[in-house]
């Protein structure tokens, strides 16, 4: 690992660790040690939960000033240590299986590469999507672990960015790839853009989300690699919780599970002069609003299942050839 790499981890193994003293009040309070272990009490201010993306009713209420009671939370150290102990395994493995399926034979000089064509940009909605979804899981994780939302909103990103960033690094080793910015930005973004629905609640309305068939590469065989980097077999959605916007008369005749979505998807990507893009308008369904169950793994289960459009729905496509009438996913 090279020294630009260490540096770039241990800040954000600093980062986190402050976020985490700030939140927990670590600093200014005093710690209970027993014989089971260490119990911190978390006394926070949190505006609502992060099960409130859904609007459903299990919002936490607004312990500033408020007439409800402040909650203190206990870490539940155990939970912790085993979210920490699959995080190792999982970026151990993954990054193994990267370093051999895209890495190997490749390292070279760390470099910078500007790619904001390759994959027609499909490459760079991925990269969003990713980090908003790493973010999610750990959100949820977090959250089980007696960590309170605005802590899990935010080590959650940092979790994201930590590995995404990682990744890239790794790319700006590999003599075919590079560092890209592109890629960072659109990680990083990703990675934040459910701490921006935390706390702006009409962004709540509106998830990104992906769904994938395999492409004739794949099936075929002729291309040797992993179903990530298959974009002609991808697509990026953007789904609208329609019913939010609707008046109350409105929302009898519009159930509030049936969205609205927009996507993008290409075709052809590696071939410049044959390659084109698809748009589509169609119907999506809200998953946090049809999957019953209000507890805390069914909430942060169903957040995770309503990150991927997987049932045949209707939709238009636009391309080159004209608008379609489809059933896809």
């Amino acid at each position: 690992m090279s020294s630009i790499h260490k540096k770039l981890l241990l800040k954000i193994i600093l980062l986190i660790a402050v976020i985490l003293l700030q939140d927990s009040n670590i600093i200014s309070q005093e710690s209970n040690f027993s014989n089971t272990g260490s119990i911190i009490k978390l006394k926070l201010k949190d505006k609502f939960s992060l099960n409130d993306s859904a609007f459903n009713k299990t919002v936490e209420k607004n312990n500033s000033g408020s007439q409800f009671k402040k909650q203190d939370r206990k870490v539940n150290y155990l939970k912790f240590g085993a979210i920490t102990g699959v995080t190792a395994g999982a970026f151990w493995w993954l990054h193994n299986y990267q370093k051999n399926a895209w890495w190997s034979g490749q390292r070279g000089e760390f470099h910078f590469q500007d790619d904001w064509d390759y994959a027609m940009s499909a490459d760079k909605t991925g990269h969003f999507f990713d980090g908003a979804l790493i973010q999610a899981i750990y959100r949820g994780a977090l959250e089980w672990a007696g960590f309170s939302p605005t802590a899990s909103v935010w080590l959650g990103a940092a979790f994201s960015i930590a590995y995404m960033t990682d990744v890239e690094i790794e790319d700006g080793f590999a003599k075919d790839w590079g560092f890209s910015p592109g890629d960072q930005i659109c990680n990083v973004t990703g990675a934040l853009y459910p701490v921006a629905q935390y706390y702006w609640k009409p962004l709540r309305s509106f998830n990104f989300k992906w769904s994938y068939y395999p492409s004739e590469e794949i099936t075929s065989g002729k291309k040797n690699g992993a179903f990530l980097d298959d974009y002609n077999g991808q697509t990026m959605w953007l789904s609208v919780n329609v019913h939010d916007f609707l008046g109350k008369k409105a929302k009898n005749f519009w159930p509030d599970y049936l969205n609205i979505v927009t996507g993008y998807g290409v075709n052809h990507y590696t071939e410049y002069d044959k390659r084109y893009a698809d748009y589509y308008v169609g119907l999506d369904l809200n998953w946090e609003r049809i999957i019953p169950g209000n507890s805390k793994f069914m909430l942060w289960f169903k957040n995770i299942v309503n990150h991927f459009r997987f049932l045949p729905l209707p939709a238009l496509r636009f391309n080159k050839d004209g608008v379609q009438y489809i059933v896809n996913w």
